[in-house]
C-alpha cells in the first residue's frame, strides 16, 4: 500500500496510486519514513562472531557505540534486508530493518544458529526524528537509542513504554526533512516489493560500505563478488525529479524500467522527486534518462 500521510497527493497523482495497484513492481512505494521501526537485537558472547558471517559488512570493525550500513543476502547475493547495524554494547548489537518484518528476520536468522551462546529478539519500536548527530555515532539515553544520520537521528523507543516522547525529537516538518535528505543521499528504505528481488550493486551498497569482499565468507559473496570484479550488473540505483503529469505517464508506459523505492511529492509545484532502481537493459529505460538527477555511486 502507498503511503500518503502528510503528502496532500490529489489528481492526477491518485491516478499514480491506482496505477501501483495495478503494477506489483510499482505498489507499497513509500512515500515517508515510517512511525515504527522493525529491530532484531542480537546479544550474547557470540553476538559479533555470528553477525560477521551472517551479514555483509564488517561487523569485527565495528566500533563500540556506532553504528554501520549492513545487508543480510541470500545465497543467490539478493538482498534479503537492508540493516543500520549499531554495537550498543560488546556483546550486543542492534538491527535496525530499512524494510522488513524483524520477526521474519529473527527466526531465518535463527536457523543458522547451533551451539551459538546468542539470544536473537524482534522487537516493534517507535522511529522518530532527532536532531542533529554525527553520522554513524550511536547515542544511548534513558529511554531511547539515537542513530546518527548527520543532518539528523533517528530515535529509536520502546513502542510498549511510556508514550512521552523521549528528548531531542522533532517531528512534523522534520520528519519529512530527513525522508528527503536520506532519498536525494541515496540511502534506500525497501518497500515488500524490493525484498529478495535486487542484488547489492543495484541498491549502491557497495558505495555504503554494507558490503566488502575483504572479509570471511558469507550468504552470497560469491555472487556478489563475482558482479563486483566481473560487471554484468543490469541495474542501478538513481534520483530523478520531474512534473507529476511525466512522472505518472512514464510509469504508467514503461513499467519494466524502472522499481521505485522512495517518494517524494513537492505539493507547490506539483513535481516528484524518487529513488528508484532502474533497469538498463529495459528497452524502455532511456526514456527516464532525462529526469535523472544523481546516480549512486556518483
Amino acid at each position: 500500500m502507498l503511503h500518503s500521510q502528510g503528502y496532500n497527493l490529489t489528481p492526477p497523482w491518485l491516478k499514480l496510486r491506482r496505477g501501483f495497484t495495478r503494477q506489483p513492481r510499482m505498489q507499497n512505494v513509500l512515500s515517508e519514513a515510517p512511525h515504527e521501526a522493525a529491530v532484531v537485537h542480537l546479544h550474547g558472547a557470540d553476538a559479533e562472531r555470528f553477525a560477521h558471517a551472517q551479514f555483509a559488512s564488517d561487523v569485527r570493525a565495528l566500533p563500540l557505540q556506532r553504528w554501520q550500513w549492513s545487508a543480510w543476502l541470500d545465497v543467490q547475493g539478493r538482498v534479503r534486508v537492508l540493516l543500520q547495524l549499531a554495537r550498543i554494547a560488546d556483546t550486543r548489537f542492534l538491527a535496525l530493518l530499512r524494510g522488513g518484518d524483524a520477526h521474519t528476520l529473527a527466526a531465518a536468522l535463527g536457523r543458522f544458529l547451533l551451539r551459538d551462546k546468542l539470544q536473537l529478539t524482534a522487537q516493534k519500536m517507535r522511529l522518530l526524528p532527532g536532531a542533529v548527530l554525527a553520522m554513524n555515532q550511536v547515542q544511548l539515553q534513558d529511554h531511547a537509542i539515537a542513530l546518527g544520520m548527520d543532518t539528523h537521528s533517528w530515535m529509536l523507543s520502546d513502542a510498549q513504554a511510556d508514550p512521552a516522547q523521549p528528548s531531542n525529537v522533532i517531528e512534523d516538518a522534520s520528519r519529512a526533512t530527513a525522508w528527503l535528505h536520506e532519498l536525494r543521499a541515496g540511502w534506500p528504505w525497501l518497500p515488500d516489493a524490493a525484498l529478495d528481488a535486487l542484488l547489492p550493486p543495484a541498491l549502491g551498497l557497495e558505495h555504503l560500505g554494507a558490503v566488502r569482499f575483504d572479509k570471511g565468507c558469507y550468504p552470497g559473496q560469491e555472487i556478489a563478488a563475482r558482479l563486483h570484479f566481473r560487471g554484468g550488473n543490469k541495474r542501478e540505483l538513481v534520483r530523478l525529479r520531474g512534473a507529476a503529469q511525466i512522472i505518472e505517464d512514464l510509469l504508467r508506459n514503461t513499467p519494466a524500467a524502472l522499481q521505485v523505492l522512495l517518494m517524494h511529492r513537492d505539493g507547490s509545484n506539483d513535481s516528484v522527486e524518487m529513488l528508484g532502481v532502474l533497469n538498463t537493459a529495459s528497452a524502455a529505460a532511456s526514456a527516464w534518462t532525462a529526469l535523472i538527477v544523481a546516480r549512486y555511486p556518483a
